[in-house]
């Protein structure tokens, strides 16, 4: 039984991200003192006008493809965008190396390192722009933990964590001009964040909440990505054939920033006002877990210039192992 709770735990983490483009992470979450280690890509995609009457696509000629093409990336978020194209697009590739090390049963300290390529297309100008990005190290506590020997099982956690300005900031295009920082692989900034996650499961259904506050800080350009808010639901099951264990999900996932702030004012059009939802399935054989899921727009609160949200897609390989084993055998 505390397998298959951990596994369940571990089912519902991978699709907890927050907003990309506000630099918003939802960190790992935690499940019974299983410490791992995670290789895990995103893709999001942002494409279609929506007050042009576009439909947002997902998957679209030359946005996923890591060589491009070297035109000039302009980069710049005030530029004035003229043809409103279909084929328009901004994605954000993120490739992460995560792990979770139990530092005592109530307590887990977790880590992000994340490696990222974002790809633009306007008005026929395509860029892109590959790097690292900035890593984040949060911790979290355990107040309520009632798993063995409990019908009901519930887990409650509340952590903070950090995220450090080590990505790269201040990359210039073609004509030396700084991009804008919505193009950046790093924000330059040293940012923090608050979260509480909940857990209730009975027999083979259970459901889960996640919720995060994020306070960034501001560059030495004078910009900052406003205060944000992420908010995710998880109804979750599991299902056995043999060793193969499955767990299907549904969620909901909503996030919330206004936008860009340079010199204290507003970008246009950088707002983010989303309601995900989408499905999840985890396949668990042994000690590892194939992790993934989808996540198309429900609601979107979007300007003229802005494109639309056109969906996320996540797969992930985690490797889970127990730290209390490998200390015997290491004291033997």
């Amino acid at each position: 039984m505390k397998f298959i709770i951990s596994t369940l735990f571990l089912f519902f983490t991978i699709s907890i991200i927050a907003c990309d483009m506000c630099g918003s992470y939802m960190g790992i979450t935690p499940y019974d003192n299983q410490s791992q280690l995670t290789l895990l890509h995103r893709y999001r995609v942002f494409n279609g006008y929506r007050n042009y009457q576009q439909t947002a696509r997902f998957l679209l000629p030359g946005a996923y493809k890591t060589m491009h093409d070297p035109s000039v990336f302009n980069g710049d978020s005030a530029m004035e965008i003229k043809n409103h194209s279909s084929k328009d697009f901004e994605t954000y590739k993120v490739f992460e190396l995560r792990g979770k090390y139990f530092l005592h049963p109530s307590w887990e300290l977790n880590f992000i390192f994340p490696f990222q390529q974002i790809k633009t297309k306007y008005d026929g100008q395509k860029g892109s722009n590959t790097g690292v990005s900035d890593p984040t190290l949060f911790s979290g506590y355990h107040l309520i933990k009632r798993l063995n020997g409990f019908v009901t099982k519930q887990r409650m956690i509340v952590g903070a964590g950090i995220k450090f300005p080590v990505g790269i900031s201040d990359k210039q295009n073609a004509q030396l001009n700084r991009m804008s920082l919505l193009n950046q692989n790093g924000t330059g900034s040293l940012d923090h964040f608050y979260y509480v996650n909940y857990m209730l499961s009975r027999k083979w259904w259970g459901v889960a909440t996640n919720c995060m506050f994020k306070i960034n800080g501001t560059n030495h350009y004078k910009e900052k990505f406003a205060n944000s808010y992420n908010q995710v639901f998880n109804l979750f099951a599991k299902l056995k054939i043999k060793d193969l264990k499955i767990f299907p999900a549904v969620f909901a996932n909503y996030e919330y920033s206004r936008g860009l702030l340079v010199n204290g004012n507003l970008e246009a059009g950088t707002n983010i006002d989303l309601l995900l939802l989408g499905p999840s399935l985890d396949l668990n054989y042994k000690s590892f877990v194939v992790n993934t899921s989808y996540q198309f727009n429900v609601y979107e609160r979007v300007s003229s210039q802005q494109l639309s949200n056109a969906g996320r897609f996540v797969i992930g390989l985690t490797y889970n192992f127990d730290q209390n084993k490998y200390l015997i055998k290491s004291k033997n």
